[in-house]
């Protein structure tokens, strides 16, 4: 049988840029809310008033002082949006941009053609968003330069996370020129205003950067904060240092304190990476039980990692019992996911005669990927199985 392979921490995690999210009311935490004030705003819903009626679709979806019912939320967005009122026409967008999570078919078009309309009646949120669709080619045509300036409009007008995104594409020069410090200056900004990607941004990119000293002691000072205002990417790129030594002595038992914050904070790469501590036995007593449990957390939040490790249990039979039609689910999962520790174990499946028929087109075609990516035990088995 051949040896699968495993995803260990990493610091090379994944970032990206952040969509504004559906805007709630807050209208039941006004004090001059009371059953009079609801009746009164149905009142002025009902006869037209587009503000009220983008409040009370606001108010349905959130269950904001109201069950929460989407359909009758969504007939209030839709007569404010038809008026033209712009936070019905933000939240319309967030909603088609989301579908099944209101209660309604995803329709990117839709989305982006409600970002549009409300970014030309000063939307902040919308422009912002706007640029994700960009970024993404969601319901248009990918853009990355439009992407940018429609983020930069928006910080323009002061929306906080479009200055954190402004900082992501000039880090990565997508759509603008690479410039780490300009970079820097706008998630400062961002940070400075409250906002938590930036803060993570910040410390991330200051760590990771070739600078002074100084600068991994400000980075991690900023990773610190965002961590402890409830950042668990935060905690978890903590925890990843620590357990690499990059640039610090190497601690497992520092890892294990910060991947448990960021574990508390719901964060499903921290999950997966104690449950590498567990397994291995690095600053803990080895244990693949608590291993599967965390193993398994992760993978039903879906990251990638820890649907490879699983599989890699179940592959090999560690700690719990063999079952290549479970390692070959929890590979495929990762593998959907672009994780090519997964995809190199997939292969290994297709070359296994205990697992199926043995299928080495599937595998070679697997495993060019995977070399394409520069995974080094593809290579080799690569070149074994095609000199063969």
């Amino acid at each position: 049988m051949n040896v699968a392979l495993q995803s260990e921490p990493t610091t090379d995690v994944a970032v990206s840029t952040v969509a504004a999210p559906f805007r709630q009311s807050h209208f039941v935490a006004s004090p001059d809310y009371n059953e009079l004030v609801l009746a009164l705003l149905h009142q002025a819903a009902d006869s037209g008033d587009r503000d009220s009626q983008s409040k009370l679709g606001a108010m349905y979806m959130a269950g904001d002082g109201v069950p929460v019912d989407c359909q009758k939320a969504l007939n209030y967005l839709r007569k404010a949006a038809d008026a033209q009122e712009a936070l019905a026409l933000y939240n319309l967008g967030v909603v088609y941009a989301h579908g099944s999570r209101y209660g309604v078919e995803l329709d990117p078009a839709r989305a982006f053609a409600c970002y549009l309309k409300a970014a030309r009646l000063g939307s902040g949120d919308a422009m912002n968003n706007l640029g994700v669709c960009y970024q993404n080619g969601l319901g248009c045509v990918r853009n990355l330069h439009l992407a940018f300036e429609k983020y930069r409009e928006a910080a323009d007008r002061g929306h906080t996370v479009a200055l954190s995104n402004c900082g992501y594409m000039k880090e990565l020069g997508l759509g603008t020129p690479a410039d780490a410090a300009e970079a820097l200056r706008f998630y400062r900004q961002a940070a400075d205003r409250g906002c938590l990607e930036a803060r993570y941004n910040l410390g991330r990119l200051l760590i990771f950067s070739e600078a002074r000293p100084a600068d991994f002691v400000a980075g991690w000072e900023a990773l610190r904060r965002a961590g402890e205002e409830g950042s668990g990417d935060a905690f978890n790129l903590m925890g990843c240092i620590e357990y690499k030594g990059f640039k610090v002595a190497r601690n497992y038992l520092n890892a294990r304190k910060y991947f448990e914050l960021a574990d508390e904070l719901g964060n499903a790469a921290a999950k997966n990476n104690l449950g590498w501590l567990h397994q291995h036995g690095y600053g803990v007593p080895a244990d693949v039980s608590l291993a599967v449990k965390y193993y398994t957390e992760s993978a039903v939040l879906g990251y990638a990692s820890a649907q490879c490790n699983l599989g890699f249990l179940y592959y090999h039979g560690i700690g719990v019992p063999r079952d290549y039609a479970k390692a070959q689910e929890y590979f495929r999962l990762a593998a959907n996911r672009e994780n090519f520790t997964a995809m190199f174990n997939l292969a290994l499946l297709h070359l296994e005669p205990e697992a199926g028929p043995p299928d080495q087109a599937k595998a070679v075609t697997l495993l060019k990927r995977c070399a394409w990516e520069g995974n080094a035990d593809a290579k080799v088995l690569l070149e074994r199985l095609t000199r063969g």
